[in-house]
């Protein structure tokens, strides 16, 4: 009691369909594409290695505490220039805070003018040069400024805490920093005491500083009203080259993540070519048309659900199989009483 259908044109079934796709061509030359994209991008993001405009080959400075509490201090650098893109015509100076004032006779003869500087918390030197320097010259300059606001009270003494200038983007191959010795100092962490001088001695890479610490008895500065201790903050001093080179490797990897996303849709397409349903998108989507999505297999894979009355794919099962055995075998209800057939193909039809 089977009913018999007429068979759909062959250019409608899946097989013609299947039999005829075409290989996604245009897809394999974009997925070499993308993957050559995303090497060079794992090049440049391992390549990458910015450097410095200049390089600091000594740099010191010799403390001098004076009697008022203030510090005198001399500044010394060995400068030497790299970017040959750009001049090196001035350059800035960290300073503790704003009360400072510069010597002007203390100018070395490479040095035009200094002046103080001030914008919001930052404070520095600008130091101008009388000529402009190239990449691959170096100079050596100095000058001294007079320095307040460092001396602090602590239990039964005082103590300076002073951060020289450190540089984000410039390393410091040496330094030396110098403190006057005296008798009334009662500890200090220097490296070092040498030619009547507390030293600190080393290098610094980009964004690295070294906080000098130096206690004094209390009848050192008898008389001296000393200013409240505000902890160093660190967080202004950072290496900016490798921030650089971190920013450049997260973008490179968000670049190389987004390439991997659109190679997993091609790639889709091709699993969807060989299998006929891709693992990222349903069946009929991303198969033969170039990752398109293919209207006529969609249509083929509709119309044999429906003739076979099944949910599923093409291999139909369910009711139609049972409904065909009990009509074939003559017991229990028909299939033209049930209606299975007409009311599945409505179903599918919507």
């Amino acid at each position: 009691m089977a009913n018999k259908r007429k068979k759909e044109p062959d250019s409608f079934s899946p097989e013609y369909v299947k039999k005829h796709r075409t290989f996604p061509r245009a897809n394999t030359v974009l997925l070499v594409i993308l993957i050559i994209l995303q090497i060079a991008a794992l090049i440049f993001a391992i390549a990458y290695n910015p450097k410095p405009q200049d390089v600091i080959k000594e740099y010191g400075i010799t403390v001098t505490p004076l009697d008022d509490g203030t510090l005198d201090i001399e500044y010394y650098f060995v400068w030497n220039a790299l970017d040959t893109s750009e001049e090196l015509t001035w350059v800035e100076i960290g300073m503790a805070n704003p009360n400072f004032r510069i010597y002007k006779n203390s100018l070395s003869p490479e040095i035009a003018r200094a002046e103080k500087y001030m914008d919001g918390g930052y404070i520095s030197a600008r130091i101008y040069f009388e000529r402009a320097y190239k990449g691959g010259e170096t100079l050596e300059f100095s000058f001294k400024i007079n320095q307040g606001g460092l001396l602090h009270s602590q239990g039964d003494g005082y103590f300076y805490a002073f951060v020289p200038g450190w540089f984000n983007s410039t390393p410091v191959e040496h330094y030396t920093f110098r403190w006057d010795k005296s008798s009334l100092i009662k500890d200090a962490n220097a490296n070092t005491v040498r030619e009547g001088y507390y030293i600190w001695e080393g290098e610094m890479d980009c964004g690295a500083y070294v906080m000098m610490n130096v206690n004094y008895a209390e009848r050192a500065f008898e008389g001296i009203t000393p200013t409240i201790y505000i902890p160093f903050d660190s967080d202004e001093a950072y290496n900016q080259l490798s921030d650089d080179k971190a920013g450049f490797v997260f973008f490179m990897i968000i670049v190389i993540l987004c390439i991997g996303v659109a190679e997993l849709y091609i790639v889709d397409s091709f699993v969807s070519y060989n299998r006929g349903r891709g693992f990222l998108t349903g069946y009929g989507h991303h198969v033969h048309l170039y990752g398109r999505y293919n209207r006529r297999y969609a249509d083929a894979r509709d119309r044999h659900m429906a003739q076979s009355g099944s949910r599923g794919g093409f291999r139909g099962g369910g009711c139609a199989c049972a409904c065909a055995c009990a009509c074939a075998g003559g017991g229990r209800a028909g299939c033209s009483q049930k209606d299975t057939y007409e009311n599945k193909k409505v179903i599918y039809k919507k």
